[in-house]
């Protein structure tokens, strides 16, 4: 192979001259840079195209969350409930009311049957009425006849007769163990009476003092009672004083200068000529001291007659409630 000579001229590479290849290289430069710059513009629109298309594209890119919006999503969520509601609601009102004419024909039935008959039970009552009214009426009428028949039986008249004999026996102030023990033998199959009996039967062996006796006893004890003094000390000269005292004695029954010793046996005397005797003792037993002890023997008759009487009441009433018999009334009478 042989070499070009370097004499011809027109096999020689023309070279550019040094401005004009200076000035290319300037249009280069600037044209690149401009490329450079526009690209990197663009970025944000060919970047995300491009890394998908790249084998690491779809590893690195990462789904980025929506921003939140609360109040958006909540009027949506509210929107879409109404919806539903509406479609449910008219979902409902298009379906067709249900058939009630079978019900309304049975109602009607009920409505159109006739009053039932109540005039048999209606009698039927009536005659239950009239037939409890006469079991009333019998029932009655077996109570007074029993109550006649006991009163007739002669367990009861013989109470009755005991009865009376020891109120009598009460009222003249003797003993009357007898007839308690008639009493207390007749009652054994009637312990209430029995029961009222009870207290009879210790002064039933002594009697109690009568109400004319007691009214005698207050009148002669009423001086000591009224003028009690307490004991004398011992002395010839204390006993020759209550000695002269016992023998002269001043009573003052009236008036407003009696003291209350005197003032108690007059209420006393007062009261048991009025016979109210449960007065007259209630009117001495408030005395105290010397007084008291004047007006204790009396008082111990009182209560004792008082006592009896009490019992009397009792027996009788007994008596009456357990037999229907009519009990001889117990009078309070002042002989």
């Amino acid at each position: 192979m042989s070499e070009p000579e370097a004499d011809d001229p027109e096999s020689a590479p023309i070279s550019p001259a040094p401005s004009s290849r200076r000035l290319g290289s300037t249009l280069a430069a600037a044209a690149a840079v401009i490329v450079v710059v526009g690209a990197l513009a663009a970025t944000p629109f060919w970047a995300p195209s491009l890394m998908r298309l790249l084998p690491w594209g779809a590893a690195a890119e990462k789904p980025q969350p929506a921003s939140p919006n609360p109040t958006a999503t909540e009027a949506s969520r509210n929107a879409t409930t109404v919806q539903q509601l509406s479609q449910r609601i008219a979902a409902l009102e298009a379906k067709p009311a249900p058939d009630q004419s079978g019900l309304q024909q049975r109602v009607a039935a009920l409505e159109g049957r006739p009053a039932p008959d109540l005039s048999g039970v209606q009698q039927q009552l009536a005659a239950l009425d009239k037939t409890t009214a006469d079991l009333g009426q019998k029932i009655t009428a077996l109570d007074k006849a029993e109550q006649q028949q006991q009163a007739t039986n002669p367990k009861t008249t013989a109470l009755a007769l005991v009865l009376l004999q020891i109120r009598d026996a009460v009222e003249t102030g003797r003993p009357f163990d007898a007839e308690y023990q008639a009493l207390a033998a007749l009652s054994r199959e009637h312990p209430d009476i029995a029961a009222a009996a009870a207290p009879l039967a210790e002064p039933a062996q002594s009697g109690v003092a009568s109400r004319a006796a007691l009214i005698e006893r207050l009148r002669q004890l009423a001086p000591q009672i009224a003028t009690a003094h307490p004991p004398p000390k011992p002395g010839w000269k204390s006993q020759v004083v209550a000695r002269l005292r016992s023998l002269v004695t001043i009573r003052r029954i009236e008036g407003d200068e009696r003291n209350p010793a005197e003032a108690a046996v007059g209420d006393a005397q007062s009261d048991l000529a009025s016979g109210d005797l449960a007065g007259a003792i209630a009117a001495l037993d408030k005395l105290d001291g010397a007084s008291k002890t004047a007006a204790a023997p009396w008082l111990k008759m009182a209560q004792a007659r008082l006592a009896a009487e009490t019992a009397l009441r009792q027996v009788q009433a007994a008596l009456t409630t357990a037999l229907g018999a009519a009990a001889p009334p117990l009078a309070e009478q002042g002989g």
